[in-house]
């Protein structure tokens, strides 16, 4: 039996080829019905450019943890985009306008994190690291972590410049 060439664009000839599957005689080693696949759960994979939303604490903690580097102005004192800017002094710099607001929510997340309990700033100090060493003994850093990331949760909510991410 011969199978149709199948080309893409192709205007030529091509020798007809016996495909060996498709002849007549020729039994398979092992019958279909003794071959048993596996299923596997249906899990969606993630695509390659979907974008995942972070979470609004993580964010919070990470502008945090670049504000309380002293490392927030990478480039130097360079910018790129100020030239681009009219000389009315009205325009916008979008890397500044983005760089200000980084920084209102870095520290409307250091304000809450100052007004938690000691022990719950210094774990989220620690977690951060920020802080080298747990200096309570008595209390578990796994535990108090947690507590800590969910009283710093609710207290950003509140916050009029970090609750719009909750």
């Amino acid at each position: 039996m011969k199978r149709e060439t199948i080309t893409l664009a192709w205007g030529g000839k091509c020798a007809p080829a016996a495909d060996s599957i498709f002849q007549r005689g020729l039994e398979p080693a092992v019958p279909v019905a003794a071959v048993r696949v596996p299923r596997r759960a249906a899990v969606p994979a993630p695509l390659a450019g979907q974008w995942l939303r972070p979470e609004p604490l993580d964010m919070c903690l990470d502008l945090w943890k670049i504000w309380m580097a002293g490392d927030a102005d990478r480039d130097l004192g360079i910018k790129t985009t100020r030239f681009l800017n009219g000389g009315d002094g009205h325009s916008v710099d979008l890397y500044e306008a983005q760089q200000a607001s980084d920084t209102r929510i870095a520290e409307a997340t250091d304000a809450m994190i100052d007004s938690m309990s000691r022990i719950h700033a210094w774990a989220i100090y620690r977690l951060s690291g920020q802080a080298t060493a747990w200096t309570f003994p008595n209390a578990s850093l796994s535990e108090v972590g947690q507590e800590a990331r969910g009283e710093l949760r609710k207290l950003l909510k509140k916050n009029v410049c970090t609750g719009v991410f909750f």
